[in-house]
């Protein structure tokens, strides 16, 4: 926090706000070219001219002349990024973003390098997937790495880690997919959680971005098999299964434990199973006879 603390004049004038539903973060101090095309990249959920309502996270933003605050490698490696939790506060470093931000006191501050290991966009993308996360969770939310979709006006999340067959399931799908990488889930008034639609499709390109919220009403851990079926398992079992797969918030429970228990009543009274699925659209039969 003692590098924040150096004065950061703001790069310009220009705002941009993104808005999913409840969860509401603002970028103050842009130049107008980037957010010209924050704005087009997050469309339609972004709000650039209109000052956000609700309580928006504000997060200032300004540049350094240095090049990285990661160096990278030179060769191809995993995206780097560091996030450490002090409370509500958390500290946010990749390669060309150095950033904090608090869920409590809403505001923080973004500091972009020049390096271009890592396109801007991209980076303040990914730097705005950890702010959502977090929002998302101290709202007694999630923002799962997982796919989803909403068919009969009802949401359902399919989850697992890299290759477990979320782009497939998404390909096939029967029903709207709003993601194949990410979803965000947010608390229904009057108990329960509400599959939303984002910007973070994955590599989803079909149909427009979905827009708005649906109830969620059951969660799969997927499992690649020769048929479609639903199955049972331990709800401890799933639940941890799901937990791995809470981005950006899953590392820090050991200094959060609160996180961990709103995740758990979260998802209380949501369905967690596994979905045996094979590489056509026959698992939704397979959901429709579980009665999901």
């Amino acid at each position: 926090m003692e590098f924040f603390a150096s004065a950061w004049p703001r790069a310009g004038d220009h705002r941009f706000g993104l808005t999913l539903d409840d969860v509401r973060v603002e970028i103050d101090g842009l130049d107008p070219a980037l957010a010209d095309a924050l704005e087009s990249r997050f469309a339609p959920y972004a709000e650039r001219r209109a000052v956000l309502a609700a309580s928006p996270l504000n997060i200032r933003f300004a540049r350094d002349p240095r090049r990285y605050f990661i160096e990278p490698l030179g060769e191809l490696e995993f995206n780097p990024v560091w996030i450490a939790c002090d409370g509500t506060r958390v500290r946010y470093l990749s390669y060309t973003v150095a950033a904090w931000f608090d869920t409590a006191s809403r505001d923080g501050l973004l500091v972009l390098a020049a390096g271009d290991a890592e396109p801007p966009l991209r980076a303040i993308e990914n730097f705005l997937r950890c702010v959502v996360a977090w929002d998302a969770a101290s709202r007694g939310g999630a923002l799962v790495h997982g796919a989803s979709a909403i068919r009969g006006g009802r949401g359902y999340l399919f989850f697992g880690e890299s290759g477990a067959g979320k782009s497939t399931l998404s390909a096939l799908s029967r029903g709207t997919v709003v993601s194949d990488d990410l979803s965000l889930l947010l608390p229904r008034s009057g108990g329960g959680l509400d599959l939303v639609g984002s910007p973070f499709r994955g590599t989803y390109e079909d149909g427009p971005p979905v827009v708005g919220r649906a109830p969620l009403v059951a969660a799969f851990r997927i499992v690649k098999a020769d048929t479609a079926d639903v199955r049972p398992a331990p709800r401890a079992v799933v639940l941890g299964q799901l937990v791995g797969n809470l981005t950006f918030v899953a590392e820090a429970f050991a200094a959060r434990p609160d996180l961990f228990a709103s995740i758990e009543s979260a998802f209380a009274g949501v369905p967690l199973l596994h979905l045996h699925f094979r590489r056509d659209d026959s698992y939704w039969d397979a959901i429709d006879r579980a009665g999901l």
